[in-house]
C-alpha cells in the first residue's frame, strides 16, 4: 500500500513537472557566412521562451553573433508588441539563436523575429516549414535584405516549403525572377511580403489586422486648420503688396517659384489638404519676406532692430504659452508645436549674432525672414488650444518621463544606424537627440519630446530606406501610409485626434510624386507623432477612479454584507425591545 502511495505521488510530481515546463517557440532563420572569399548560406534556429517578467529582452546565441543582431532582437519585439498591441509587459522574452556556423551578422532576422514575438504572446498555432528573411521597420513594414540567392538556397536544403522575401527584392543579377527561381531552381515556393501582418498570415493562417481602416478628418481641426491656412496664405497677399508700394520688382525665376508654390497651395486646397497648403503658403512667405528685404537693402541698424523686436516677441509668446493648461493631446501637440517654433526662433537669433559680418547680406536677409515667418507660424498655431478632446493626466513627472522614454528610443535606433553607416552621414539626427538632451536638462520637456520625436522618425527613415531600390519605393510608401492610417484612425476611435500626425500624413500623400524619399520621411513623422497618448495615463473621474480600484464583484459583496449587518442589528434591536416590553 505504502508503496502505491509512493508510486502514484512520483507520476503526480513528474506531470506536473512536465506541466510546468515552458513552451519553446521556434522558426527556422536564413543567412550567410564567409567561406574563403564567397558567402554561402546557412540556416539557424531562432527559439523563444516566455517567463513571467516585465517586459525585459535577453538574447543568447551560439556561436556569438554581432552586435546588431542584439538590437535588431530588441527592436524586433518592441515593433511586434507595439504593432498587434500585445500585452508584452507581464512577459521576458528569453531568444536563443543556434547556427551551425559564425554567420554575417546583421537586421536581416527582424521580420523573424517579430513574427515569432507574435506568435508566442498569442500562442498561436504556426507552420513551422516557412520562414522569413527581411527586416523590420516602424509601422510593421518588412524591408529587403541581401545575399538573398544564397539564403534560398540554404532554406532548399534546410527542407523548407516557402520563404517570405520583402516586396521588391531581387537577387543578386538583378535579371532573374527570384519567384521563378525558387520555383524551378529550388522547389521553393517565394512569396513577397510588405508587412508584418502578412508574415504572421502566411505562418498561422490568422488575419490579425483585418479590420477596414477609415479615417474621419476631425470637423474642429478642419475648422482651425483652414484658419490656420487662410491667415499664412493671406499674408501673401499682404507681403506682395508691399512689394508693390515700395516699387519692388521681383527677377522673373523668383516670380516662376514663388507662382509655383502658390498654385501648389491652391491645388491641396482644392483637394481639403490645408496643412499641406499652410505649408507652401509659409514657404512663400518667407521667399517674398527675403526678397522684400534684399531689394530694399536694409541697413545692418535696421536688421539688428528687427531682430531686437522679435526677441521681444517671442519672449512675450513663451511667457503666455506657459500659462496655458495642458489637458488634452491636443494640447500637449500645440504646446510642442509652439515650443518647438519659438526654440527655432532663438536659434535663427542666435545665429545671425553668431554670423554678422562672416555672412552675405543675401544670407543674412534669409535668416531674418525665416525667422520672422517662423514666429507667425507659431503665433497661428496657438489657435489648436481650443479644440476639445480626452483629458490625460500631463503632470510634470510624467512628460519628463516620456521625454527620457523618447530619447532612449531615438539613441537606441541611432545607434543602430551607426553600424551600417558612417556616423557623418547621421549627424543631423545626433545634433536632435543632443538638442533633446538640452531641453531635458533645461526642464523642457515637451519640446525634448518633441524633438525626440523627430530625431527617432529621422533614424526610422534612414533603417527603412537601407536596401530599397527606385522601383520599390513606391508600394513600402504605401505600406507606410497604410501603417499610419490604422494608428490615427485607432487614436481617433478614442477620441484622440492626432493634428500632427494627421497632418505630417497628409503632407506626406502630397510630397509622394515630386519627392519620395522625404515624402517617406514625413510619413515617419506621422506615425511617431500620432500615437503620443501611449505615453500618458488618461485622466478619469472619482466615481470611474473607485470602479477602476475596486472589482465589481467586491463592490457588490461590500454592500451586501453592510446590508446584512444593518438588517441583523434592526432584526436584533426588534427582538431586544419585545422582550424587554414583554418583561414588563
Amino acid at each position: 500500500m505504502k508503496r502505491s502511495i509512493i508510486v502514484l505521488f512520483t507520476i503526480i510530481l513528474l506531470s506536473t513537472l512536465t506541466l510546468a515546463q515552458p513552451e519553446l517557440y521556434n522558426i527556422k532563420l536564413l543567412a550567410v557566412q564567409e567561406v574563403g572569399d564567397h558567402y554561402e548560406g546557412s540556416d539557424a534556429d531562432l527559439y523563444l521562451e516566455l517567463k513571467e517578467g516585465t517586459g525585459r529582452v535577453f538574447l543568447d546565441t551560439f556561436p556569438v553573433t554581432k552586435m546588431d543582431t542584439q538590437i535588431s532582437t530588441r527592436f524586433a519585439k518592441e515593433i511586434a508588441c507595439k504593432h498587434f498591441h500585445l500585452d508584452c509587459a507581464q512577459y521576458d522574452f528569453i531568444y536563443t539563436i543556434k547556427a551551425k556556423s559564425n554567420i554575417i551578422g546583421g537586421p536581416s532576422a527582424g521580420a523573424a523575429i517579430a513574427a515569432l514575438t507574435t506568435i508566442a504572446v498569442l500562442d498561436l498555432d504556426y507552420n513551422d516549414d516557412v520562414t522569413i528573411t527581411g527586416t523590420i521597420n516602424s509601422g510593421g513594414i518588412v524591408g529587403p535584405v541581401g545575399g538573398v540567392k544564397e539564403k534560398l538556397e540554404a532554406a532548399s536544403t534546410a527542407g523548407l516549403r516557402k520563404v517570405l522575401v520583402a516586396y521588391g527584392t531581387s537577387l543578386s543579377d538583378n535579371e532573374t525572377n527570384i519567384i521563378e527561381y525558387g520555383k524551378t531552381n529550388l522547389s521553393l515556393d517565394v512569396q513577397e511580403v510588405s508587412e508584418l501582418d502578412e508574415v504572421v498570415f502566411y505562418l498561422t493562417g490568422i488575419n490579425l489586422n483585418h479590420k477596414d481602416v477609415t479615417i474621419i478628418e476631425n470637423s474642429e481641426y478642419t475648422t482651425i486648420m483652414k484658419g490656420l491656412k487662410n491667415v499664412l496664405c493671406s499674408r501673401i497677399d499682404s507681403l506682395e503688396q508691399e512689394l508693390k508700394d515700395e516699387d519692388i520688382t521681383l527677377p522673373e525665376n523668383v516670380l516662376q517659384d514663388i507662382q509655383t508654390r502658390k498654385e501648389r497651395a491652391d491645388n491641396a486646397t482644392e483637394k481639403n489638404d490645408l496643412y499641406s497648403a499652410a505649408s507652401y503658403c509659409f514657404g512663400t512667405n518667407i521667399e517674398l519676406k527675403k526678397e522684400y528685404y534684399t531689394r530694399k537693402e536694409i541697413t545692418q541698424g535696421e536688421m539688428n532692430m528687427l531682430f531686437t523686436v522679435l526677441e521681444k516677441k517671442v519672449n512675450a509668446l513663451e511667457t503666455k504659452i506657459n500659462e496655458e493648461p495642458i489637458e488634452t493631446i491636443t494640447d500637449l501637440q500645440t504646446f510642442m508645436i509652439v515650443k518647438e517654433r519659438i526654440n527655432d526662433v532663438r536659434e535663427q537669433i542666435a545665429l545671425f549674432e553668431e554670423r554678422t559680418g562672416t555672412e552675405s547680406f543675401e544670407e543674412m536677409t534669409y535668416i531674418l525672414a525665416y525667422a520672422e515667418e517662423r514666429f507667425f507660424s507659431a503665433l497661428s498655431w496657438m489657435q489648436f488650444f481650443t479644440m476639445d478632446g480626452k483629458e490625460f493626466m500631463f503632470d510634470k513627472e510624467n512628460v519628463k518621463n516620456s521625454c527620457i522614454q523618447k530619447i532612449s528610443e531615438a539613441e537606441q535606433r541611432h545607434q543602430y544606424i551607426d553600424l551600417f553607416i558612417s556616423p557623418a552621414l547621421t549627424l543631423n539626427i545626433k545634433e536632435k537627440i543632443d538638442m533633446a538632451y538640452q531641453a531635458q536638462n533645461e526642464s523642457k520637456f515637451a519640446l525634448c519630446l518633441i524633438t525626440a520625436s523627430q530625431a527617432k522618425a529621422d533614424a526610422n527613415a534612414v533603417l527603412s530606406s537601407l536596401g530599397l531600390q527606385e522601383d520599390t519605393i513606391l508600394p513600402f510608401f504605401e505600406s507606410k501610409q497604410r501603417a499610419a492610417e490604422r494608428v490615427i484612425s485607432d487614436n481617433s476611435a478614442e477620441g484622440i485626434f492626432p493634428i500632427l500626425g494627421y497632418s505630417y500624413y497628409q503632407y506626406a500623400q502630397s510630397l509622394q510624386e515630386q519627392e519620395p524619399y522625404t515624402a517617406l520621411l514625413y510619413m515617419e513623422y506621422a506615425l511617431e507623432m500620432g500615437e503620443l497618448s501611449m505615453y500618458f495615463p488618461e485622466k478619469v473621474s472619482f466615481l470611474e477612479l473607485t470602479m477602476l480600484t475596486i472589482p465589481q464583484e467586491w463592490l457588490f459583496g461590500g454592500l451586501g454584507f453592510v446590508l446584512g449587518v444593518l438588517i441583523t442589528t434592526l432584526i436584533f434591536i426588534y427582538k431586544f425591545e419585545r422582550k424587554t416590553k414583554h418583561k414588563k
